[in-house]
């Protein structure tokens, strides 16, 4: 198959944008499964009107315009590709190449990457997010060919903003490569026991609520506990040092900042067990890196990990500190248990959150829903 793939950005890879990291799965493997991916994306800040940038596998043909750049040559590709598929929501360009390609009959799908769910839509323009979709948005939903869900959750979600009957399931993956997973070690446990998240410090990643919740552990567990925070802030930081100072728990949290390939995956290593205390995800790329290094996780359910609950990797909790608080108690309570739970999140990366095998599994959908646009 001949795939488009039109995104915002660059599909960089050392970046917190979950979106970008899936384009690079999407592209790297679906050209090696024979396939011929195109990546078209628009990166404003960029100079040159045009760059070729080289990815792992993969080219992204960057624009810094629209109409001139990107549309145009999505545009020239049409002639050849089977498939468009547009990604994430609030975006304009998306409505107008959605109504093009509804124009000239080229079957197209759509990824909301959680876009819709009812937190994130209420963080912000609540009111005028519901307009937008409803007057332009529902429209490029209701008319793609199919609607790609991450989870089975998401998909209960989508059926509320879609009238479209071809909503399919495939997850996000990892890049495994050649590499061989290995479980972490647990040959002792250390005094301090070191947890962490990594990701954007956003409203929606519930990082006050997690923050709250180590000042909600009993005394002998919160003196053993170190908080490690990686990922770029995008909360009041002043704000947040000021509560944690009032709380009594500077000991505790350690802000690492942004951190990218290798040193990212040295600071999880160091980690004994991995927390996601978001009120939304869709299985965050971040949880699924944390269990590829064999991490033991703390998960909120509302992070759509319910139907991976009885593989046994993880401990699942709601985004409440009381409950998240009560989730590091029972993870701290199964020191025992780790190193199963280490192989067993490596199980679950190797069989389900795998890029190669997520491909095979989206190229399937993209065949069905041409054919059941052509039908």
């Amino acid at each position: 198959m001949k795939i488009v793939h039109f995104i915002l950005g660059r599909a960089s890879q050392n970046t917190a944008n979950g979106v970008n990291k899936v384009i690079g799965g999407l592209a790297k493997y679906g050209n090696q499964k024979g396939h011929k991916i195109y990546v078209v994306g628009i990166s404003a800040s960029q100079k040159e009107s045009f760059t070729l940038v080289s990815r792992d596998g993969f080219e992204v043909e960057s624009y810094n315009t629209f109409f001139n750049g990107a549309f145009k040559r999505v545009k020239e590709l049409l002639s050849e590709c089977d498939v468009v598929h547009l990604h994430s929501v609030w975006n304009n360009y998306n409505l107008f190449l959605a109504n093009y390609l509804r124009k000239v009959g080229k079957p197209y799908v759509v990824t909301a990457h959680s876009g819709l769910t009812e937190d994130r839509l209420k963080q912000s323009n609540y009111k005028f997010k519901l307009a937008y979709h409803a007057l332009f948005q529902k429209k490029l939903f209701d008319s793609a060919a199919g609607v790609h869900a991450l989870t089975r959750e998401e998909s209960t979600v989508l059926r509320k903003h879609t009238d479209n009957n071809n909503i399919f399931v495939v997850s996000n993956g990892q890049d495994l490569g050649e590499q061989v997973l290995s479980p972490k070690k647990y040959d002792s446990v250390n005094e301090k026991i070191n947890i962490g998240f990594i990701g954007r410090l956003s409203v929606e990643k519930n990082i006050d609520g997690l923050i709250n919740a180590i000042a909600l552990l009993p005394p002998e567990i919160r003196s053993r506990i170190i908080l490690n925070l990686i990922g770029p802030n995008a909360l009041n930081k002043k704000q947040l040092d000021k509560e944690i100072k009032r709380m009594g728990i500077e000991s505790n949290i350690v802000f690492k900042g942004a951190l990218y390939g290798a040193d990212k995956d040295r600071a999880l290593s160091n980690l004994d067990f991995y927390i996601h205390p978001a009120h939304s995800d869709v299985v965050s790329i971040a949880v699924m890196e944390a269990m590829r290094l064999g991490l033991p996780s703390v998960i909120t359910r509302t992070s759509d990990v319910s139907y991976f609950y009885n593989r046994d990797a993880f401990v699942m909790i709601e985004p409440d500190s009381k409950d998240i608080a009560r989730g590091i108690v029972e993870m701290f309570e199964r020191r025992a248990e780790w190193s199963n739970m280490s192989m067993n999140a490596i199980a679950l990366v190797h069989d389900v959150f795998n890029w190669e095998k997520v491909v095979e599994q989206l190229i399937i959908q993209y065949k069905g829903a041409i054919d059941i646009k052509c039908s």
